[in-house]
């Protein structure tokens, strides 16, 4: 089964297919669903979006590569102060180490009703998670406006290291009394093994 059946066939049937960007925040007390358009959008899985418009940005969502951990950072600008002031104070408790997600959704089904707009096609489909590690805060001294960015790691970064063990003996008899998958890693420490011998 392809994964966007109602996209591909309308692209097929030479339908206007567009695609809008969807960010999941999953803070602590209330999960946020916004999308880069206007008005709230409701997709096929039932969830509703609210429409940030040209108020968001986003940037580093890109795939990681040779281990490297990409950045992202995703900005609301044209706060007033008390939500500048909010973010500051909620930050740790709310969004530190919380999961973000950004996925794609395409549309492309004329809508009777706001015959200027189209309706989704399929559900939303994840591209990016990270995990929010910082934030930062800005006032624009010329012009005064504020914004505040989030910014990210990607969860894959540090995902071949062990969380808190060591390659040893010791530790692994500790986790897993009995095993003797590290019994003979000390013996091969600094040995050199010639391969293939003939």
């Amino acid at each position: 089964m392809a994964l966007f059946p109602e996209t591909i066939a309308m692209a097929l049937g030479g339908g206007k297919v567009e695609c809008a960007e969807l960010v999941h925040f999953d803070f602590t007390t209330q999960p946020m669903g916004l999308w880069n358009g206007g008005g709230i959008l409701r997709t096929n899985d039932a969830r509703l979006w609210s429409g940030l418009g040209t108020l968001g940005s986003m940037s580093g969502i890109e795939q990681a590569v040779n281990g490297e951990a990409p950045e992202s950072a995703f900005t609301l600008s044209g706060i007033d102060a008390d939500v500048l002031r909010l973010s500051r104070q909620e930050f740790e408790p709310e969004c530190k180490g919380r999961i973000v997600r950004v996925l794609i959704q395409f549309f492309g089904i004329d809508d009777p009703a706001d015959p200027g707009n189209q309706r989704p096609l399929d559900n939303p489909f994840p591209i990016h998670a990270s995990r929010i590690l910082g934030a930062t805060f800005t006032v624009d001294q010329e012009n005064g406006e504020r914004a505040v960015t989030l910014s990210g790691e990607s969860l894959f970064s540090l995902r071949s290291r062990p969380k808190y063990a060591m390659y040893t003996d010791r530790d692994q008899q500790r986790r897993f009394p009995g095993d003797k998958g590290f019994e003979f890693v000390q013996a091969i420490v600094n040995k050199v093994l010639t391969w293939p011998d003939y």
